[in-house]
């Protein structure tokens, strides 16, 4: 009875201890200008505004040491990476590699550079940063289809070609400086999401950093969405491509006749 005793008033004890120290620790509070984005046939890209604060727990502490970070990213979808190589004077696609689970979308702001606001190990867990998204496990296919194997360095050059070609489109961003503070508690970040941004759910994640470790994130979610007759035409065909195919040739058959018709007339 007595060792019972004395576990369980050690137990009580730690769960003391700890609730102290999350007492003690600085809090998020986070918020989106909007939580939902519609694409419509004039969109030509926008702008969000993640504005929030730190709750310090520590009256009279300043937030020199801290630091912000947001990750907005998603959707994750498979993607391809094609290799092309010169066969008789053409440029012709070779051999490819497939990442099952490759966001659409990433962009990462932080008050300062990221590699001096935590440790590259830190970096690498929390998948923050381009450098750090996981992709999943790669598959790569040579020209005939056939399964092949390839070399570490091979798979990184297919990896940092895709990364590439996503920043070359803007849909993957890095922002060092991307989020100021307000003062000694509030903060803000603005991400640019662009025209040929893909539809689907994101989420908005914050972490709170303070001498280089986590101490606290939050998340938010955000979906972007097609609206109008954009909408109507991107389901049709997603869900029923033959019957797009079949309207998108009719429609391109009636176009080509109505602009003869036009020119023939005196």
């Amino acid at each position: 009875m007595i060792a019972v005793s004395a576990y369980r008033l050690a137990l009580a004890l730690a769960f003391a201890v700890l609730a102290a120290g999350s007492l003690k620790a600085d809090q998020l509070v986070t918020d989106l200008s909007e939580h939902q984005i519609a694409i419509r046939s004039n969109f030509t890209g926008t702008q969000i505004l993640l504005f929030g604060a730190v709750e310090a727990r520590t009256p009279g502490t300043r937030a020199l040491n801290r630091d912000i970070v947001v990750v907005v990213q998603g959707p994750n979808a498979p993607a391809m990476v094609r290799r092309k190589e010169r066969v008789a004077g053409i440029w012709a696609n070779h051999d490819s590699v497939t990442y099952p689970d490759v966001p659409g979308y990433y962009a990462v702001a932080s008050t300062r550079p990221l590699e001096v606001t935590t440790t590259p190990d830190i970096l690498k867990a929390l998948h923050i940063g381009i450098e750090s998204i996981d992709p999943g496990i790669a598959e790569a296919r040579a020209i005939d289809g056939t399964a092949q194997m390839l070399l570490p360095e091979q798979e990184t050059a297919f990896w940092k070609a895709l990364i590439r070609n996503r920043q070359r489109e803007r849909l993957y961003v890095s922002v060092p400086g991307g989020v100021t503070f307000l003062g000694q508690t509030l903060f803000r970040a603005r991400v640019d999401i662009p025209a040929n941004v893909p539809v689907g759910l994101y989420t908005a994640k914050v972490y709170l950093f303070q001498d280089g470790d986590v101490i606290d994130t939050i998340s938010s979610p955000l979906y972007i969405d097609k609206r109008g007759i954009e909408r109507f035409i991107y389901r049709m065909a997603h869900s029923d491509p033959l019957l797009y195919g079949l309207l998108a040739v009719l429609g391109a058959a009636f176009a080509g006749w109505l602009a003869s018709a036009v020119m023939r007339r005196p």
